[in-house]
């Protein structure tokens, strides 16, 4: 059985093949016979029998020998079908081989339909090497694939029409296609033995494995001049648009379009590049992340840079610890690294993304786990190691400039992404470290300046890392920012003060020493330092700025007893061998470069001791002025200081004060007065027996300062003095030498002047200290005390300002301590007048020293008016006409004096020691308060402060006030308070807004210094008199309470806020209000900062009280007044009246609203108008949009209008509240465009906006800002838009025009043609920027089908309305983005859009035309066929139908745009458009043709595209001869010969016309030539001998079509232009060569004898002229009968060379034609057969004479070279007998050799002696 069937297959197997034999001879029988058999006979190779699969193999070579003819068609479909179905190999490679051979001889739509029988289950192949052999064959497919435009119905369905609906095959074939993107050109052409070595070398992301897949085992597969290879170029690019086609799915690609993505071929690149930005893949999903760390480790250096750009978009990828750390490192191996795989440009970019990932990981990744933390010192040590790489500290580059400055950026980038790497990070102790001293190192000693705010940046961001938790890592902190703290200028390029300050005061807590002595290192530069690194030393210091820089922790102040023994230690133990003999301190911290640190040290202790003392925990910005006049001013704060100071290790505060006498000593020239201001105030509170004492033997040094010319350093030096000389030794001494200096300068020079006030200052200072003291008893200084009264009193009377004032200094302290009163009623009255002088002008030290000469005991003489005090006191009140306000609270205070004495805070404040002894009991405590001067006081200024005169009122205000701030405790004030709170509540009627001020600061004091009953009656007393029911202020309605001019209302009047008050009355109805505000409108600046009504509850009290509702609207509308003293008054009273603004708002906000919006439109006064925009700003503002709703529209509408108001400032305020309204608008589409306030406010204000009160508004103004509003709406809106889309889009299409400036018309109307060219070419480029069209383009991202509805319409509508350019180029520019974003909607309008560009593109405007072009060809790239055919038809109409150039122009404009914009429609419409370009290039218009000339050259393939389209050419051109318009006639002309010329190149030189073409061809050619000479006829006549040359078919057979040809040449020859002339002999020269069967040349020479003979007048012959001669020359050489040449060569030749002897002036001006042409017909004339006659010797001796006739007229070498190959050609001609036997001619022989050597023997040139030489050898051989 088994036999029977072997033999039957063996049967079957024989007789197909037989079969195949019988047919082979018969291409298409043998084709029908494979199409059955075939297959069958291929299945047998998979039979169990080995003789049939044996016989079937060898059946198949038959086969492969019979299917050798192209023209036999294989059976691919089923072949491909029976592969994928069998499952034998052998069976399967058969069919590969006849299917590869069968798909090329497919024709293209077959092929097309092979693709989804390929592609349907092709990853279902298991073996590798059939499946490489099946994708070869898709590849091959691939390339006749058409891919449709992307979004398209055709596009959808790809992935069905190509078989790859199964998603395995699909991704099947993405993956190899994006292996294809991989495999490089030497790759896939290399041999198989050198692959692995180039994968080695330069890997391509591909393994062996995979590029032998691709190579199909071949290396030959991709090889150029492979007849059946494949070109990878052409591969790659189809390969790529089919990827980013419908037929494969985002994630399927994504992958693979990376792949393409990074190819170098910008043609690949770009489509994936658009593919990957349309991609929806999923970024943060963890497979799609992973699939991209794996390709980016195998791709190389351009792939790895794509997936690097993508991972830096996910935020999960940076949670991918490994990979990351992994990948960084291979990458920077891969630049940089021992054997980098990537160079220069490439490395650059790929570190430049690798850098950007680092930051973006460095950005967002995970700090809160340890895989996040711990990956950073991973990524910190792979950059530093990248930075090393480059060069450091400084960075060693090679390359150009700019490839330098790009690795100068990325080392920038590195250094601040590792701070911001390390910021996160978990670092090891020693790494930390490490890290920060190579920082420090990179930031002292890079050379490149641009670095270093990136290491700086490094620096600052890994603060956070260095907070230390031991005293280890404190210590190592503190040893290495004091190393570069203290880095000279000479061990690095620069210092790093700044950062390393930055660090002490970051990292290190406030208390510690170390860092706060960095911080006085800082400040130590001065004005040399750079001002950051003052700024960070000024911080560090600063107790306020420790707070905001350590807000986590409570600050602890150092232990200053700590810090003073670090900063002021002197001990020499660190460095016991140096030797600083030239060391100015003795401070070991302080050599001399860091003197200018010691007076920074000194203030800074002393500071921190004070607010040590104090125990101060809460610190303000200002907490040092704060400190200063607690210290001055407070006596509870001196108290606590003191005794503080008593309690604390005097030792300590030696050391300190100790360490400033010392400077002063040492270096009073650094620091003096810091250093002596902290010893004054240091020893202002120092315990005397433990302090002063032993500090006191120190006095001495003091006196050197007294001479200082700096008077702050005087004063606090005599203070100093005073303190410390009562206790010293030596005190007798010094006050001796100080006496005798005043005794021998009675009247100082200029030169002694500081040095005498600084000695009177001393004294003064020393006796009054003493008295305190108990050292001294007033009495027995009275000697010193006399001396020093009258050297005042001479000081006071001549000497200079200064000396005055340090007189008045020193007997006042003298007064103060009980000294020196006058002794008699005649002195004391000269004193007090010669003060009283001095106060008079405002001289304040002489005010106090009046008031300190009521101290004295002696002061007390007797209870009548003129004991002294009274005397005094009368002085004082006798000042009150000083305008000076500063000055009345020295006279204030010096009142205080004179009637409370040591009672007197003031006085008590002056104690700058502890009194002792006597000093306590007979001064201090016996010096008190007068009761009755008191009493007497307080009755005159209570008193005075009720009169009218201005100044008495200011004067006794202030007065009050200082008696009461500084005799308050006593009980005399005390029982007057109530009386004080009347006079300054009747000072708040005053004008003058300083006693304004002082009445109300006067009011709080009272409040503050009385006892809770009495705060009570005070609280009642102010509520009553500012509500009208006591005390009220009494004025009528002319009282004009503020001066005048002080409000001007802007109309040439004045108002005051009290009027306005009165005026708001009015308008409410309610005169009773007049006075309740007018007691409350203070106006006073100073009450409402101080909360005086929140002190007083005058706010609850006055919003209790029951108020007219009517009141809120007018009040809150003149809280916004332009004038700031209305508006402040007004606010006041809002204030006091409304005790819950938002409750009374909400409740009365309809009220409020409508009161301003009719204010705002029907206000006359401007101020109205202002106050209202302000006052709804302010109303509107933060609350919910439903609640002014319903006012939306009305807001908008009177905000525009107040928008164009006549007043400036109504206008301003109108801005900002549309400014505000945008604001919101915006606010709310930023956070939620969907919410139904978003939309609520976009369908009120959109289409009032857009309506004639918006953007169509007059107005400059409102129209600007209603297109900056419509602008910030449209880019916030999102679908919220849609409904108002197409208005808005049409409406600012037209506003492009509008808004353009006037100026530009103006000089557009101004300027020439062609100006005007280039200035629209700047107006359109304008419009593509402008921010109007942003927003058209904002709006078009919104377009839907819904929205298209409406939009195209109106769009429509637009386009045939506009009449400004930039509107038509906004048109333009919209259907540009419909189309290309939106060009799924499109189809149903693009019909309508491009019957409206038929007129379009013919717009006046050339910028306008061309865009409008652009649009056309967009939108004809999802037009369907019939569409476009209609519009490329009616482009042609409009070309025929042209009435000038200018139309012609437009129509060429808008092909090429279609052949560069629209590529896919031109090809589909090529059978029309192709022919069309062909013709219309060769238009007589320049601009024409160059752009038909541009489109052809993009879409045509040379000479075979013209041959190709010759008949729809022909047709054109007949078109165009056939209207009446020369100019296409002539381009038609001109389209023939160019027609005729490429036809002639396409057959080759000897090939002819096929007959179809020639039979259309000529009635056009005939045609053309029949018309009149014109500019380039020259090309159709010379086209006219090709036609004839390839033409013979037609012409031979043809007599009378053979006859109409020769006229047309002679015609044309005859034609009489002078320029058409040589053309047209050269053609006919060329016509009669190509016409054998004719004789012309009699006629020839007929028609071009005249222009062969010279002209009788002697002239000089033109350009025109000589090529005339030079083709009629050539026309009778050529024009000899060839067949008479070949017969009777002698006759032929003697017929020319008769014609020649007559045409000498021709030849003299053509040689080179004459020469070349002798060859030609001597070349003829040797290739005769007929025999010479006897005529035939002279012809030879005619020719030859003539040829060497005017030997001298041939100059030029290149004709005498000419002419030896002439007479070259003539020698063989005679050698070979045409001209008769050659030894019958001797003589001539004879003639001929003597001629030619003397010829040669005469030329110059060597190469025309050789040329002769060779003749003379031919001719004697």
């Amino acid at each position: 059985m088994a036999s029977s069937n072997e033999g039957a297959e063996l049967k079957f197997v024989s007789s197909i093949r037989y079969k195949f034999a019988n047919t082979s001879g018969d291409e298409k029988k043998l084709s029908e016979a494979l199409d059955s058999q075939l297959v069958p006979l291929l299945s047998k190779a998979g039979s169990q029998y080995k003789a049939v699969r044996d016989a079937t193999f060898q059946a198949f070579i038959s086969v492969n020998n019979f299917i050798k003819p192209v023209g036999v068609v294989l059976p691919v479909a089923a072949l491909v079908d029976q592969y994928k179905k069998a499952s034998s190999p052998m069976v399967k490679q058969l069919d590969l081989s006849l299917i590869k051979q069968g798909i090329i001889r497919l024709d293209q739509p077959k092929r097309r339909e092979l693709l989804p029988i390929v592609l349907r289950g092709i990853s279902k192949e298991t073996n590798l090497a059939s499946a490489a052999g099946f994708f070869n064959i898709f590849l091959r497919l691939l390339l006749d694939i058409k891919i449709p435009g992307r979004g398209s119905n055709e596009d959808i369905a790809l992935r069905d029409q190509t078989g790859l609906s199964d998603p395995v095959d699909a991704s099947y074939i993405s993956q190899w296609l994006g292996k294809l993107f991989l495999l490089r050109q030497d790759l896939a052409l290399a041999k198989d033995e050198d692959l692995d070595k180039k994968l080695r070398a330069l890997p391509s992301g591909l393994s062996l494995e995979d590029v032998t897949f691709l190579r199909n085992k071949n290396h030959l597969t991709w090889h150029p001049k492979n007849p059946s290879g494949l070109s990878l170029p052409e591969c790659k690019i189809k390969a790529v648009s089919f990827l980013a086609s419908g037929a494969f799915t985002d994630s399927e690609r994504h992958i693979p379009i990376i792949c393409a993505a990074s190819s170098a071929d910008s043609r690949i690149a770009s489509i994936a590049d658009d593919a990957l930005k349309r991609s929806t893949v999923d970024l943060e999903s963890r497979s799609v992340i992973k699939a991209l760390y794996d390709a980016h480790k195998k791709f190389p250096a351009a792939h790895r840079m794509q997936i690097l750009r993508l991972l830096s978009k996910s935020v999960v990828a940076c949670s991918f610890t490994d990979d990351i750390v992994e990948a960084v490192r291979q990458d920077f191996d891969l630049g940089s690294g021992q054997n980098p795989a990537a160079y220069g440009l490439e490395a650059l970019r790929l570190n430049k993304n690798l850098l950007a990932f680092l930051g973006w990981v460095a950005r967002n990744s995970s700090t809160s786990t340890d895989d996040g933390r711990g990956m950073g010192p991973s990524l910190v040590l792979i950059l530093k190691d990248y930075i090393l790489r480059q060069g450091w500290p400084g960075p060693g580059y090679q390359g150009t400039m700019s490839q330098m400055q790009d690795e100068l950026k990325l080392r920038a980038n590195a250094y601040e992404t590792i701070g911001i790497l390390a910021r996160g990070s978990h670092f090891e102790y020693k790494a930390k470290d490490s890290l920060l001293k190579w920082l420090f190192d990179s930031l002292v000693s890079d050379p490149t300046p641009d670095i270093v705010v990136y290491i700086e940046s490094a620096l600052s961001s890994t603060m956070g890392l260095f907070r230390p938790t031991n005293a280890a890592e404190t210590r190592d902190l503190e040893i290495l920012l004091l190393e570069y703290m203290t880095l000279s200028e000479g061990q690095g390029r620069r210092t790093a003060r700044h950062i390393a300050a930055r660090f002490a005061n970051n990292c290190l807590p406030y208390s510690n020493i170390q860092a706060r002595w960095i911080d006085i290192l800082a400040l130590s530069g001065g004005s040399s330092e750079r001002r950051d690194v003052l700024e960070e030393g000024q911080r560090g210091l600063d107790p306020w700025w420790a707070t905001k820089l350590h807000p986590d922790d409570a600050l602890i102040l150092p232990d200053w007893e700590k810090l003073a023994g670090v900063l002021f230690n002197i001990s020499q133990e660190e460095d016991e061998s140096r030797m600083d003999v030239d060391q100015t301190s003795k401070y070991t911290l302080f050599p001399n470069n860091y003197l200018q640190a010691f007076p920074i040290a000194i203030r800074f202790v002393k500071q921190i001791i004070f607010l040590t003392a104090l125990n101060e925990e809460k610190f303000e910005v200002d907490w040092e002025s704060q400190l200063e006049r607690d210290i001055e001013n407070n006596l509870t704060t001196r108290a606590n200081v003191r005794k503080y100071f008593a309690a604390t290790n005097p030792e300590s505060l030696l050391t300190v004060i100790n360490a400033a006498l010392d400077g002063l000593r040492d270096h009073p020239d650094v620091g003096a007065e810091d250093c002596i201001s902290c010893v004054a105030e240091i020893l202002s509170f120092a315990p005397s027996t433990t302090v002063i004492s032993p500090l006191s033997r120190r006095t001495r040094e003091l006196i050197p300062l007294i001479k200082s010319n700096n008077q702050k350093i005087r004063q606090m030096t005599s203070k100093v003095f005073g303190i410390l000389a009562p206790w010293s030794d030596e005190s007798a001494i010094l006050i001796s030498q100080l006496r005798n200096f005043i005794e021998s300068n009675q009247e100082p020079s200029a030169s002694q002047s500081a040095e005498y006030q600084g000695t009177l200052a001393c004294l003064g200072s020393y006796f009054s200290r003493a008295a305190y003291y108990g050292k001294i008893n007033p009495q027995d200084v009275s000697e010193h005390a006399q001396f020093l009264y009258e050297n005042v009193t001479s000081a006071l009377q001549k000497g200079s300002t200064d000396v005055k004032t340090a007189a008045l200094d020193c007997i006042s302290q003298l007064w103060t301590a009980n000294i020196q009163f006058p002794s008699g009623d005649d002195d004391l009255t000269k004193t007090i007048d010669l003060l009283a002088k001095l106060s008079i002008s405002s001289n304040e030290k002489a005010i106090t020293a009046l008031g300190r000469l009521a101290i004295p005991s002696s002061a007390n003489l007797s209870g009548s008016d003129t004991e002294p005090v009274a005397k005094i006191l009368e002085k004082l009140f006798e000042l009150s006409e000083i305008k000076r306000t500063e000055v009345h609270f020295a006279i204030g205070e010096a009142i205080a004096c004179a009637i409370s004495r040591w009672d007197s805070e003031s006085v008590q404040l002056g104690l700058d020691v502890e009194p002792l002894g006597s000093g306590k009991s007979d001064i201090t405590e016996a010096l008190g308060k007068r009761p009755s001067r008191i009493e007497t006081t307080i009755n005159k200024l209570i008193t005075d402060c009720k009169t009218t005169k201005p100044s008495l009122l200011k004067a006794s205000g202030i007065w009050l006030f200082c008696i009461i701030q500084y005799c308050s405790d006593l009980s005399e004030i005390q029982s007057r308070l109530r009386e004080c709170q009347i006079a300054f509540m009747r000072l708040l009627a005053a004008r003058d807004e300083l006693v304004q001020e002082t009445a109300s600061r006067g009011l709080a004091l009272v409040y503050e210094k009385g006892d809770e009953s009495l705060k009570g009656d005070l609280v009642k007393d102010l509520v009553a008199s500012f509500t009208g029911t006591k005390t009220q202020l009494k004025v009528d309605e002319d009282t004009e309470l503020f001066d005048a001019g002080a409000l001007p209302t802007g109309e040439g009047k004045s108002i005051t806020s009290y009027k306005d008050i009165i005026s708001l009355a009015n308008e409410v109805g309610d005169q009773s209000l007049i006075y309740k505000f007018m007691a409350l409108a203070t106006n006073a600046a100073t009450w409402t900062a101080r909360s005086a009504f929140g002190r007083f509850g005058l706010s609850n009290i006055l919003s209790d009280a029951e108020l007219d509702p009517k009141i809120y609207p007018k009040l809150y509308r003149y809280r916004f007044d332009p004038n700031s003293n209305v508006r402040r008054s007004m606010d006041d009273i809002w204030k006091a009246v409304v005790k819950d603004q938002t409750a009374i708002i909400d409740t009365h906000f309809d009220a409020i609203m409508n009161d301003l919006l009719k204010s705002t439109l029907d206000g006359r006064e401007w101020r109205v108008r202002e106050a209202s925009c302000a006052a709804i700003s302010e109303l509107i503002y933060g609350q919910p949009f439903p609640k002014y709703e319903r006012y939306y529209t009305d807001i908008w509408k009177v905000t525009l209008r107040v928008l164009d108001d006549q007043k400036g400032s109504v206008r301003e305020a109108a801005l900002k509240l549309c400014l505000g309204l945008s604001k919101t608008l915006v606010t709310q589409l930023q956070e939620n465009n969907s919410s139904s306030s978003a939309k609520a406010m976009i369908t009120q204000v959109v289409p009032f906006l857009l309506s004639d009160k918006g953007i169509e508004n007059s107005a400059k103004e409102v129209k600007g800002l209603s297109i900056r509003t419509i602008l910030d709406v449209v880019k916030n809106g999102g679908d919220a838009l849609k409904p108002f889309i197409p208005t808005i889009v049409t409406h600012s299409l037209g506003l492009l025009s509008t808004v353009e400036p006037e100026a530009i018309n103006y000089y557009y109307q101004r300027v020439s043609e062609e100006d005007r060219e280039g200035l629209d070419k700047l107006r359109s480029n304008f419009v593509t920027r402008s921010p109007i069209f942003e927003c058209v383009v904002d709006c078009l991202r919104f377009v839907d089908e819904d929205v298209m509805k409406e939009l195209a319409p109106q769009l429509i509508s637009t386009i045939k309305s506009a009449i400004g350019m930039q509107t038509k180029i906004g048109c333009s520019e919209v259907l540009n983005t419909l189309a290309l974003r939106h060009s799924i909607l499109l189809p149903p309008y693009n019909a309508t859009f491009l019957k409206a560009m038929e007129t379009q593109i013919l717009d006046r405007n050339h910028e306008t035309s061309k865009g409008y072009a652009r649009s056309a060809a967009y939108l004809l790239r999802s037009a369907n066929i019939e569409v476009r055919e209609r519009f490329t038809s009616r482009l042609l109409d409009l070309y025929f139908g042209a009435e000038d150039d200018t139309r012609r122009q437009k129509i060429a404009d808008a092909v090429l745009a279609i052949a560069k914009i629209s590529p896919d429609a031109f090809t589909d419409l090529e059978a029309r458009l192709l022919p069309f370009a062909y013709f219309a290039k060769h238009d007589t218009d320049e601009y024409v043709s160059e752009e038909f000339e541009a489109a052809w050259s993009q879409h045509a393939g040379g000479s075979h595209t013209v041959k190709r389209f010759a008949d729809e050419i022909t047709q054109i051109v007949s078109r165009g001869l056939d209207t009446s318009k020369w100019a296409l006639q002539h381009g038609a002309a001109l389209t023939v010969a160019s027609m005729i010329t490429a036809l002639s190149s396409a057959v080759g030189k000897d090939g002819q016309f096929p007959d179809a073409d020639l039979q259309k061809i000529w009635p056009v050619l005939d045609k053309s030539l029949a018309l009149k000479t014109f500019k380039g006829k020259e090309k159709l006549i010379t086209a006219y001998p090709l036609f004839v040359v390839h033409g013979k078919k037609l012409w031979n057979t043809d007599s009378a079509f053979a006859a109409q040809l020769n006229k047309i040449a002679t015609r044309e020859a005859k034609r009489n232009n002078d320029e058409y002339r040589p053309y047209a002999f050269e053609a006919l020269a060329k016509f009669a060569s190509a016409r054998e069967d004719l004789d012309m040349y009699a006629e020839v020479v007929g028609l071009v004898s005249d222009y062969l003979k010279s002209d009788d007048e002697v002239h000089k012959v033109t350009e025109l002229e000589q090529r005339t001669a030079e083709a009629a020359l050539k026309a009778a050489m050529a024009a000899h009968n060839r067949q008479k040449m070949r017969s009777n060569p002698v006759s032929a030749l003697g017929e020319v060379i008769t014609t020649m002897e007559e045409a000498k002036q021709a030849i003299s001006l053509a040689k080179d034609t004459w020469f070349t042409s002798t060859i030609d017909i001597m070349n003829q004339a040797a290739t005769a057969e007929g025999s010479p006659d006897s005529s035939a010797g002279a012809v030879a001796i005619r020719w030859f004479r003539l040829l060497v006739a005017n030997e001298s007229d041939v100059a030029l070498e290149s004709q005498r070279s000419s002419r030896a190959k002439a007479l070259d050609a003539f020698v063989k001609v005679w050698k070979k007998g045409v001209f008769g036997s050659v030894s019958g001619q001797g003589p001539f022989r004879e003639e001929m050799e003597q001629k030619l050597k003397a010829m040669m023997e005469a030329d110059r040139s060597i190469d025309v002696q050789k040329l002769l030489g060779q003749v003379v050898q031919q001719l004697v051989a």
